[in-house]
């Protein structure tokens, strides 16, 4: 309405009214001397994936969910519980944990590190630079496992394992901006904040690989990132049509490899119908896959729980605030947005 009001057809009424000194009471309407035209600004929201957004966010205290279509770019629901005058949805900061792990497996398959199918170690704990890392209750899978399982499993240790070959300690602050359109200037219609994985070194920019450290995502970013891997190629999230105003929306410098998005889209497919998305996902229908994540937040007792995920031509996004694991909170309202709407 602030941004838009005055191209958006509408116009002023002319009226008179008292207005009492107790603030508290209603202004008191004396003439109307014409009616105001309410003006109409056409967004991208479908009804029905809103509807399912706001009645799945109710269910928590705290909870934020933000979904995509992957083929455009369109921003099909936003809904917060509680809502403020603060959009958490698009304009927060948190750490997503292990969903950002969708971005990291990008990185490790185009660097050839990694295939979806070859094997990848999962021990209990990894050192990397004197920080020590570790699986959820310090988890291990048995030699043999592929990256896939390590994904669909959420490892984390399979991801530490393998920085020190990716030669690069800034590789996934630049696969981030470069690839996925993170931190750069997006144009959606209204305020957002558009991501950051800043560049790091040491135990530090370990920890951005799974999520953690200074990465800093929104439920916004995270439906995009999913949207991005789904087809490859970054389409800026919008939620007023570019065509109403013309302006010019955020293009990330290159896309994702078919071999890569084939591989990435397996791994979380695999997530949604075997591993830590499966129960989440049990109703999804269509082409589906996840990913879920649980970031450690200091001074919680319990993590915020994080979800992503992919149904056809629709991704989502969720966070629920001291929730736990990814899965048993944000997956649920994943779920419900992508059955109203994909």
């Amino acid at each position: 309405r602030q941004k838009y009001g005055e191209t958006s057809g509408g116009s002023a009424g002319i009226e008179t009214w008292i207005e009492p000194a107790d603030e508290s009471q209603p202004d008191v309407n004396l003439l109307t001397l014409a009616k105001g035209k309410p003006g109409k600004v056409q967004t991208t929201l479908d009804a029905n994936a809103q509807a399912a957004a706001e009645r799945a966010v109710k269910k928590f205290a705290q909870a934020s969910v933000v979904a995509v279509k992957p083929s455009t770019g369109a921003i099909r629901a936003v809904a917060n519980n509680p809502v403020t005058e603060f959009n958490v949805a698009l304009q927060g900061k948190q750490a997503p944990g292990s969903t950002l792990k969708i971005m990291t497996a990008a990185l490790l398959l185009e660097k050839g590190l990694v295939t979806a199918n070859g094997a990848a170690e999962c021990p209990k704990d990894a050192m990397y630079q004197s920080r020590s890392f570790h699986n959820l209750d310090h988890f291990d899978l048995p030699d043999g496992s592929t990256f896939t399982q390590s994904f669909a499993k959420s490892c984390n240790t399979a991801f530490i394992k393998l920085i020190d070959d990716t030669k690069d300690d800034a590789a996934l602050s630049k696969m981030a901006r470069d690839v996925f359109g993170i931190g750069l200037d997006w144009k959606t219609g209204v305020v957002t904040t558009d991501g950051s994985v800043p560049e790091e070194t040491g135990g530090v920019a370990a920890a951005q690989y799974i999520g953690q450290g200074t990465v800093q995502m929104n439920a916004l970013n995270m439906a995009s990132i999913t949207a991005t891997a789904r087809t490859g190629t970054f389409r800026q999230p919008v939620i007023v049509p570019q065509s109403l105003d013309n302006r010019e929306l955020a293009t990330a410098s290159r896309s994702l490899s078919p071999s890569v998005t084939q591989q990435l889209t397996t791994m979380m497919r695999a997530t949604a119908a075997w591993g830590t998305g499966a129960k989440a996902m049990g109703g999804v229908g269509g082409d589906k896959g996840a990913k879920t994540g649980s970031a450690e937040v200091d001074g919680q007792d319990t993590s915020n729980s994080w979800f992503t995920g992919f149904s056809n031509d629709l991704a989502a996004a969720a966070v629920v605030q001291t929730g736990g694991h990814g899965g048993a909170a944000a997956g649920p309202v994943v779920a419900e947005v992508l059955k109203a709407g994909g």
